[in-house]
């Protein structure tokens, strides 16, 4: 993607890095670009990165990965569906499965959203490196935001706001809450996550929707991004999240954790305009919900 910036008088004088660098370009994409033939452009010309801009010019930078960076790739294309919700020149947001990893690992290389994303570009004989935003457990369904270009990735990074809707075991006496519990990784378990004093700073926030003596369906905003972090607050609350056997939840009437990322909100890097994205419940959760 090619990504244009006109220079005010307030930035005659600064260097291409300094420019760009305002503009919310990373220095680690500057380095990247910077020696490809068409990397960084000044009124069409090629110039180096210390370069002087003045007043009027327009800088045009293409952030577009290479076929280089591509293949330096150890993520497998595979031809998977994907439920894709939304998508410009920036960005697309792909509504996940639950049982389906984000990033490939060692237990499992392939079948995930990353390999899903790979084969979806290769098939269209387009170059593009995986970049989740926010990334789900394997068995939390619902929306991850995927970055197009390094340039969106870092624009994105720390600026989506994630709606939850989970339910949980027992009913919530709050209707309302913030849970500030700071978490840590269990001492013997490279998986588990505990609440614990040295653990890092989490905040989770919480309304109730509706709730019964068996269940409460919850909407959950996270206010920090801890791995399992709404699974280990609720856990640590006695209130564990429906299916979630890791936590101690029961899995009688569901056999993942019953927890879905509903709602995404973000300003495309594209044209700077809101989007609002929403997914419905899945069928497992929905049947619980009838009960409550």
């Amino acid at each position: 993607m090619q990504l244009e910036f006109v220079v005010n008088q307030e930035n005659t004088g600064k260097s291409l890095t300094a420019f760009l660098r305002e503009n919310g370009v990373s220095l680690a994409l500057i380095k990247r670009i910077k020696f490809l033939p068409n990397g960084i452009m000044v009124n069409g010309v090629k110039q180096n990165s210390d370069y002087k801009v003045k007043s009027g010019q327009r800088v045009v930078i293409n952030t577009a990965d290479t076929a280089e960076n591509v293949d330096k790739s150890t993520v497998i294309p595979q031809d998977i569906p994907m439920d894709i919700v939304y998508m410009d020149d920036c960005c697309m947001v792909v509504d996940k499965p639950y049982y389906m990893p984000v990033h490939p690992s060692f237990n499992h290389p392939t079948n995930t959203l990353a390999n899903a994303f790979m084969g979806y570009w290769k098939n269209k004989g387009g170059q593009k490196i995986f970049r989740a935003i926010n990334r789900l457990d394997k068995n939390t369904s619902g929306l991850v935001l995927i970055a197009l270009d390094a340039y969106s990735a870092e624009r994105l990074k720390g600026n989506v706001d994630k709606t939850y809707t989970a339910i949980v075991q027992g009913k919530v006496e709050q209707q309302q809450g913030v849970i500030e519990l700071p978490i840590a990784r269990e001492a013997e378990s490279i998986i588990t996550r505990c609440v614990r004093a040295d653990g890092q700073y989490a905040k989770t926030q919480y309304t109730v929707v509706k709730q019964n003596d068996d269940f409460s369906l919850l909407d959950i905003k996270l206010h920090t991004g801890r791995t399992h972090q709404i699974r280990v607050h609720f856990s640590y609350l006695g209130h564990c999240l429906a299916g979630d056997d890791l936590y101690g939840g029961s899995t009688e009437y569901i056999s993942r954790h019953a927890l879905h990322c509903r709602k995404l909100e973000f300003v495309s890097p594209f044209n700077n305009k809101k989007v609002v994205i929403n997914s419905k419940l899945p069928q497992d959760m929905a049947d619980i919900v009838i009960k409550i």
